[in-house]
């Protein structure tokens, strides 16, 4: 840090400040002080997707192709003002596809990590959508109230091992404050009649997953396997349940880069 600045990085001054990328206050009490608003109040995004951008600065777990399949695959029921729970939403990645997909949808996203929580709200605020659509819960999925249509997640996927040195990155990829087995036993209690969960998970954890959600008795009603090249074994899983009865789930498998991936992300990926 340079002698005679002053960095801030308070959040609650970009609300009024985000129009300037550099704001230098001088004072004749302080003369060598300067105040320079840098990294909070930088608006350019360090991912554009082709309605809106995003920036993942403050995040644990940064943006990335687990967190856009789900944004793109996960489906609502068909009502009219479809109410979405975002659960460890991150910067926000999957709340702003669902808003662009269902343009109706009320969308409740739950973060427990406060850099992301900052990303959150920053990336909504320069959405192209209704700020009014989102509302945003900052600690545990568990204090989480009320029914929703679609609970949707990209959940921590690390259960053992080392965790990151990083806080933040840890509390995102560590399955300690969330699991997709938890997540299974909210849903039972927080899914609407005819709600769905939707999520992706590590391939390995599908079985112990089926089994537990029959158990709650949610129903598979969509898998899609995903693969990150054709000459490779599938890594991860996409899965939708319903806590209405799916006799024949559809299943599929699904290549990253395959032209039905460019087709189920064609709406987000500049490149397609």
């Amino acid at each position: 840090m340079e002698s005679g600045v002053i960095y801030i990085h308070r959040y609650n001054f970009f609300a009024k400040l985000r129009k300037f990328n550099k704001i230098t206050l001088e004072s004749s009490k302080f003369p060598c002080f300067f105040v320079i608003l840098q990294s909070m109040t930088d608006t350019s995004p360090t991912f554009k997707f082709k309605s809106f951008g995003m920036t993942d600065r403050r995040c644990g777990m940064k943006i990335g192709t687990d967190g856009v399949l789900v944004g793109a695959w996960a489906e609502c029921p068909d009502v009219l003002h479809p109410h979405i729970l975002d659960v460890g939403a991150g910067c926000g990645v999957i709340s702003l596809m669902m808003a662009q997909r269902y343009e109706r949808a009320i969308i409740t996203a739950v973060e427990v990590e406060s850099g992301a929580s900052e990303d959150f709200t920053l990336n909504i605020e320069l959405s192209p959508f209704a700020n009014d659509r989102f509302s945003l819960i900052e600690g545990s999925f568990h204090t989480v109230e009320g029914l929703y249509d679609l609970i949707v997640s990209n959940p921590p996927f690390f259960t053992n091992g080392e965790s990151s040195p990083l806080q933040g990155r840890a509390l995102a990829r560590h399955a300690s404050e969330l699991s997709p087995l938890s997540l299974v036993h909210f849903a039972t209690k927080h899914l609407q009649s005819g709600g769905r969960l939707a999520m992706i998970v590590p391939v390995e954890l599908t079985d112990e997953l089926l089994a537990q959600a029959a158990i709650c008795r949610l129903w598979l009603r969509r898998r899609t396997d995903v693969a990150t090249s054709a000459r490779r074994g599938v890594t991860r899983a996409l899965l939708e349940f319903s806590n209405v009865c799916c006799p024949i789930p559809h299943n599929e498998t699904l290549v990253v880069n395959s032209p039905e991936y460019a087709n189920l992300t064609k709406n987000f990926y500049l490149h397609y």
